[in-house]
């Protein structure tokens, strides 16, 4: 299955909290969203790998929801559970993901199965896309997000949780957040609108997405 479009996805992490999104709500869920990038000899991008770290309150509220057996913990059964509950729910809206090869989308295939752990209090999810078709350094420059743009889930990295893999001695790696302040300041009745219009799924612009952007 192929994405041919980038969307933005904000329901299925507030349905398992049963949270209503506004579109100029602050971050209820924050994620530490690390990304491995396989880069192939050829000097192409191959692979985006994702390892998410979600904060402790809202991985306590995972087992109180999932932990069907009540032992305080989440089995394998029970994190399998909650991994297909994510996945069937995100499938449309692009797995919090966006690529693109300098401003042009890059559409990534998806994935066949999320997993996820609990490590200190904290639960970790990891799964990984790969784009239709690989993306030549040469072209352009590749930027990943993984961003959720009504704020409502806060996925926060720098350039020490993008590892480049293999055959990138020559990369680099900046990355960029935006200001939501004055972004949602200054477009308050264009989210508006695009909220009242599909709550679920606004169409909002790259400019509200941190972005990675790898030069090799």
């Amino acid at each position: 299955m192929a994405f041919k479009k980038t969307k933005i996805f904000a329901s299925s992490i507030a349905l398992l909290l049963g949270s209503t999104i506004l579109p100029n709500a602050h971050p209820h869920v924050f994620v530490e969203a690390n990304m491995e990038l396989v880069i192939n000899d050829k000097n192409q991008f191959t692979e985006l790998r994702h390892v998410w770290r979600f904060d402790e309150l809202f991985s306590s509220t995972m087992i109180i929801d999932f932990d069907t057996n009540a032992d305080g913990e989440l089995d394998e059964k029970e994190m399998a559970e909650i991994t297909k509950t994510i996945h069937s729910s995100i499938g449309e809206y692009d797995f919090y993901t966006a690529l693109r090869a300098g401003t042009k989308v890059i559409n990534f295939y998806e994935p066949e199965k999320l997993n996820a752990y609990m490590e200190n209090g904290q639960m970790i999810m990891f799964f990984s896309v790969e784009p239709e078709n690989p993306h030549d350094f040469s072209t352009a420059p590749l930027r990943i997000s993984a961003s959720d743009t009504s704020y409502y889930v806060a996925f926060e990295f720098t350039e020490k949780n993008i590892i480049l893999k293999e055959n990138a001695e020559s990369c680099k790696t900046k990355v960029t957040v935006p200001n939501y302040d004055e972004l949602y300041a200054s477009n308050s009745d264009t989210l508006s609108e695009a909220f009242f219009s599909n709550p679920e799924n606004p169409e909002l612009g790259d400019e509200f997405f941190s972005w990675a952007e790898i030069t090799c």
